[in-house]
């Protein structure tokens, strides 16, 4: 899964499989109906997310630019872009003649207000906007955007997050976190939805893409636990979800479920507190060195993960710039090793660590990695949440010293820095950095080709050492439709968007 999720994931549309013990669904029809395992708790645009939380935002607001399902970015609102030398200063070209759904125009004027909201917003992503310097209208057809530097993601982000336009009106307005208005392919239905459960979408007369809109509706239902994700598939509720408990992958594909299968995450721990804010051991490099050395990543990947993946050291990919092969032998597990580091770091007896829990998992991730802990001497106290979002609010407001947590690994890797390792990264809640990654982070931002190869490896390399995270295996992620739907995985995000669905 931007406080990205992360991110990590899910989609649905109407079954026409007869499925064992389930009645028999209807044909398809211009209705999507889709399964998402996370609920949406403000629908502005400057608070927008990706990953499971993107259909919500992607069904009411239309994007400046947009993205194939290989992440290519193409023409959207604005209909052209192009560069000044610098490459710090970038003109749009927008599209005439749109509207939101209200009526009102969509315009220049209305991208600069967005766009200035988007980086005051709650979007986990905001710090996508940091680098904007200003925001002009210089036609109503025509934006300027200044940057303070070079950023290699500012298109592929106007495809995303920060390009979520919202009708201007209703920036910052009372309603706007409950109805949502804008150019996008759907009217958010608010009479006919359930707030946390399902969520009706009525098809936007006036949406201007129509050539690439697959269905006339939308149903989001809200599945927040791997056994209401996969009850409801196989009951015919939905038609596709996203697959957290690998275990059910076989039964799906049994079926006669299709189970798509993308490669993009990393399951792993992230240590929050390194910087000793809770008070805990895991200020301590040794500690957290030691718990590198002390879990069992073969037995993590044939437990957690059912021996779906390859087990890893490092959170960058193969795919990505700062991936660096010499790294995968960093921690080779070593539990005496561990249990000395920890003895030699003054707790011999081991000590006490807090973690939440996610719903949306099974029992079994937790129970293994409660195991592991053990055997290294560490007792962990698990708290249980109602759901992955409360889960996820509850990692971002940095209350707990680690989690565990799937996330994606953007193919761009400057993306993937601000996604991960910045201090004001969505999935860095306690905002840790020190003088070496701060000065390389500042480099890996305004450089280019090989020395921003070159600095993102010293980037990867100096936080393998310093064990920001104890990366455990990378998984692929599992995407279950019906053979009606016609869907493309997405590159770079754990769910399809909705314009990677097909008929």
């Amino acid at each position: 899964m931007n406080k990205k999720l992360l991110a990590a994931s899910v989609a649905a549309c109407l079954s026409v499989a007869a499925l064992a013990g389930a009645p028999m669904a209807q044909a398809a029809t211009s209705t999507l109906n889709l399964g998402v395992i996370i609920d949406v708790t403000d629908w502005q645009a400057s608070s927008a997310q990706l990953a499971n939380a993107g259909p919500y935002y992607q069904a009411v607001y239309s994007t400046l630019l947009n993205q194939d399902a290989n992440a290519n970015v193409l023409p959207g609102l604005a209909k052209s872009w192009s560069y000044d030398k610098t490459g710090t200063v970038l003109t749009l070209s927008l599209n005439k003649g749109i509207k939101y759904t209200d009526g009102e125009p969509f315009n220049a004027a209305s991208v600069v207000a967005n766009l200035n909201a988007f980086k005051k917003g709650a979007s986990p992503s905001a710090n996508m906007a940091n680098g904007i310097v200003s925001v002009v209208a210089k036609t109503p057809t025509t934006v300027v955007i200044t940057l303070d530097n070079i950023d290699s993601a500012f298109l592929t982000n106007l495809s995303g997050t920060m390009g979520f336009m919202q009708a201007t009106n209703t920036i910052g307005g009372t309603d706007a976190k409950s109805n949502p208005i804008g150019a996008g392919p759907y009217i958010y239905d608010k009479a006919s939805s359930v707030s946390g459960s399902s969520y009706v979408f009525k098809p936007n007369p006036a949406y201007y893409d129509k050539a690439h809109l697959a269905y006339d509706n939308l149903n989001i239902k809200v599945l927040n636990t791997s056994v209401a994700a996969i009850n409801a598939i196989k009951a015919g509720q939905v038609d596709a979800v996203a697959i957290a408990d690998n275990s059910a992958v076989a039964g799906l594909q049994a079926a006669g479920l299709t189970v798509d299968e993308q490669n993009l995450n990393w399951v792993g721990l992230t240590f929050v507190d390194k910087g000793g804010r809770m008070g805990t051991p895991l200020k301590k490099l040794a500690v957290r060195q030691a718990i590198n050395y002390g879990f069992d990543r073969d037995a993590a990947l044939k437990i957690m993960g059912l021996g779906y993946g390859k087990t890893i050291e490092q959170v960058f990919a193969p795919y990505n710039a700062g991936y660096d092969a010499t790294l995968n032998n960093t921690y080779p597990y070593d539990l005496a090793k561990a249990k000395q580091m920890l003895s030699d770091a003054g707790y011999p007896n081991g000590f006490t660590l807090n973690m939440p829990t996610n719903p949306a998992l099974a029992s079994y991730v937790y129970d293994f990695m409660k195991d592991q802990f053990a055997k290294m001497g560490i007792t962990i106290n698990y708290t249980a949440t109602t759901g992955s979002a409360d889960f996820f609010a509850q990692v971002w407001a940095a209350k707990w010293p680690l989690y565990r947590m799937a996330l994606q690994r953007d193919p761009n890797s400057w993306s993937l820095v601000q996604f991960l390792y910045a201090r004001d990264a969505a999935w860095n809640p306690s905002g840790y950095g020190d003088a070496t990654t701060d000065a390389l982070i500042e480099k890996i931002r305004v450089a280019t080709g090989k020395t921003q190869t070159a600095l993102l490896k010293q980037l990867n390399t100096y936080t393998v050492q310093q064990a920001w995270f104890c990366p455990l295996y990378a998984p692929p992620v599992f995407f279950a439709h019906t053979s009606s739907v016609k869907v493309t995985t997405h590159a770079g995000n754990s769910m399809p968007f909705l314009s990677d669905f097909k008929k």
